[in-house]
């Protein structure tokens, strides 16, 4: 977790990106990062109206949920901004 959350911190300071991270019993850890409307700069990601999706992980397993986390915006970075 700790390595996910410097590793978005660091990505924050070099454009700004939107972070939720919640819990509950009924959708278990949920991780969704995005660049607020950004969705037509980025037209090949995943987008939610208007944002463009960089990750929206769900799993029981908190640990599980921030590497897929972590890997999931590397994997956006790499394909839609040119790396990180």
């Amino acid at each position: 977790m700790n390595d996910f959350l410097h590793f978005i911190d660091k990505l924050a300071h070099k454009s700004p990106v939107h972070v939720q991270i919640y819990y509950s019993k009924t959708m278990d850890w949920c991780i969704y990062v995005y660049k607020k409307n950004c969705a037509v700069d980025y037209p090949d990601s995943m987008n939610n109206g208007s944002d463009a999706v960089l990750c929206s992980i769900q799993d029981s397993d908190m640990e599980l949920a921030f590497a897929k986390a972590h890997v999931e915006v590397k994997n956006w970075l790499l394909h839609n901004d040119g790396g990180y």
